[in-house]
């Protein structure tokens, strides 16, 4: 065996599998989206309820609101229907170990009819999640 020969040999090339690569790429993209917190208060235009008696919540990871002409939000991005809630509710909760990282913020406008928050907040608690109804409190 002469020298150019086991040099040939050296210099194979090497075949680098990459039609996964945008499996992985996709599954850190949404790793990343489920694991971080989007948006801490939804900028949704609604008119809260309003109760004699709250209670100061704990901050919470997840939040829920319909505004006034009845648009579902969750963590501030509009999703189609109240099954879109119950998905990505229960994908945001599925790690958590207590009360207070299962609950949900619910907001909605005090002026929509019950058809139309009931089927999200069934679809919150279908999800596993605490409800905390948000409102304004009456001075």
């Amino acid at each position: 065996m002469n020298i150019r020969e086991k040099y040939k040999k050296r210099r194979r090339m090497i075949n680098v599998p990459i039609a996964g690569i945008g499996d992985i790429a996709f599954l850190l993209i949404m790793f990343f989206m489920i694991a971080s917190t989007f948006v801490r208060q939804s900028h949704v235009d609604l008119t809260r309820p309003e109760a004699e008696e709250l209670e100061r919540l704990q901050e919470t990871a997840v939040h829920v609101s319909i505004d006034k002409e009845g648009r579902i939000y969750l963590q501030g991005v509009e999703v189609p229907n109240a099954d879109a809630v119950e998905w990505g509710v229960s994908a945001m909760i599925q790690d958590a170990e207590t009360e207070e990282q299962r609950t949900v913020i619910f907001t909605s406008d005090r002026d929509l009819p019950e058809n139309v928050f009931r089927p999200v907040i069934v679809a919150i608690t279908e999800a596993g999640a605490r409800i905390a109804a948000m409102g304004d409190a009456i001075e």
